[in-house]
């Protein structure tokens, strides 16, 4: 094998491992957002206004 196939070959290994990666990457990333945002709205907290106190001197 000449040194140019050999440099071609293992140029698209590293570009295609590094596309999968991303792929993986941006795959879980999206998964964490959604869960997320219906972990959100799942919990709902009761807010209470209370009126606040006066300073005390």
């Amino acid at each position: 094998m000449d040194p140019a196939t050999a440099k071609i070959l293992v140029s698209a290994a590293l570009v295609a491992s590094i596309s999968l990666f991303s792929l993986v990457s941006i795959q879980a990333f999206i998964a964490q957002i959604a869960a997320d945002l219906r972990a959100a709205k799942a919990v709902r907290v009761p807010v209470r206004a209370e009126r606040p106190q006066p300073p005390q001197a």
